[in-house]
């Protein structure tokens, strides 16, 4: 049976499970473009600055320090990001639940935000091969960047590059912009590029070659389990930077477990509080199982040199999952209460990216969370603008 669009209710096969630990909503598919907002001739680059101004003058940010950052997306758009978003890709991207190649998130805490924004080249008509030979030339050029690092990326580029990339994306990217600081570029690699049936020792191919082979054993003794559906590899993040902070994030998706059982397993991780990803889970989806997940939930394990155990943080699925984005909304802002978090910040920054009334649209992929004295949330929204055909 396939499952429901979460915004009209009726079976739509964009929104089906396709047999794996992640659900790709729009991944592949035709779409149309369908915005109240922007004009079909409005370019990708044009619709990104809006959206990225948008989002940073609700989170606090004055004008003229919005400035360099428009200037910024239009450069990192490059030639793609003049096509005009009325003439969709083939292929939908992934970077993005509604099928566009860019997405927005925040974060926000201690009277600070940072706000990040992903990126996919389109790369009409949109075949996985050319997606892959664009990602790697655009990391490439971020090599000419301030402060921007490639040498642990060329590390590993060839565990994760195939001349008939499989699995949901090939290659994506992201910036975020972060107070006081340069910007961060950050690149995301598919652990199932060669098939999912080899995801795992990719993962760990990867992470013995960067350095990191005792937070990873550390981890791998927790789970106590081969590559499966229940904790799957799900992508790769490397922050392209030179510093000692930089940081590397395995994202693993969960599926067939309990929320128990997802909290228990992060229990490995220096940072986690008991019960907390239970609790996150069961208040913001109302579900304490896969049975009444329409998305899988990850992990996103961090690692960083110098610590033998990962950092841990929640990804929250909303859609699908809610049947639209004030539910959602409204879900989240009240577990952000009960852990004394202002849901503010997060309630304008989603009014001030909405391309329609939130009880009509559904564009909140993740809300993430991790516990503690001082809780963090962030929030990943698509752009609301394209839709299935």
């Amino acid at each position: 049976m396939e499952a429901a669009s979460p915004v009209t209710g009726r079976p739509d096969p964009a929104f089906a499970d396709p047999g794996t630990g992640v659900v790709a909503e729009m991944v592949g598919r035709a779409v149309r473009f369908d915005s109240r907002r922007y004009a079909p001739t409005d370019s990708y680059a044009d619709i990104a600055c809006d959206k990225v101004d948008r989002a940073a003058a609700s989170l606090g940010v004055a004008g003229p320090d919005r400035e360099p950052m428009l200037a910024l997306v239009r450069e990192l758009c490059g030639a793609w990001g003049e096509l005009p978003a009325g003439t969709p890709p083939r292929r939908a991207c992934w970077v993005s639940i509604d099928g566009m190649p860019f997405e927005i998130s925040f974060a926000w805490a201690d009277g600070g935000a940072e706000l990040r924004l992903s990126l996919e080249s389109p790369s009409h008509p949109g075949t996985p091969r050319g997606r892959m030979a664009d990602g790697r030339a655009f990391t490439r050029r971020l090599a000419r960047r301030p402060g921007v690092s490639l040498d642990r990326y060329l590390l590993i580029e060839d565990l994760f590059t195939d001349e008939n990339p499989q699995g949901f994306f090939a290659l994506s990217h992201g910036v975020a912009w972060r107070a006081g600081g340069r910007p961060l570029y950050k690149v995301y690699l598919n652990p199932a590029v060669a098939g999912r049936e080899h995801s795992l020792a990719r993962t760990e191919e990867a992470l013995v070659r960067l350095g990191l082979e005792r937070p990873w054993r550390a981890l791998v003794e927790h789970l106590g389990t081969a590559a499966d559906v229940a904790h799957e590899p799900a992508a790769l993040a490397l922050d392209l930077s030179d510093g000692d902070e930089a940081r590397v994030k395995l994202y693993m998706a969960h599926s067939g477990v309990s929320a128990a059982d997802i909290d228990a397993k992060s229990a490995v991780a220096y940072d986690h509080v008991p019960g907390s990803f239970a609790r996150a889970l069961e208040r913001v989806t109302g579900h304490r199982d896969a049975s009444g997940w329409r998305k899988p939930p990850v992990t996103c394990f961090s690692f960083s040199g110098g610590k033998d155990l990962p950092g841990a943080t929640l990804y929250v699925p909303m859609v699908p999952g809610h049947p639209d984005d004030a539910t959602a909304r409204d879900r989240a802002a009240a577990f952000m209460r009960e852990e004394g978090v202002d849901p503010a910040p997060y309630v304008a920054a989603l009014d001030a990216l909405a391309d329609r009334p939130l009880t009509e649209s559904a564009t909140q992929n993740f809300l993430s969370y991790r516990g503690g004295p001082a809780p963090r949330f962030a929030a990943y929204v698509a752009p609301g603008t394209y839709r299935p055909v």
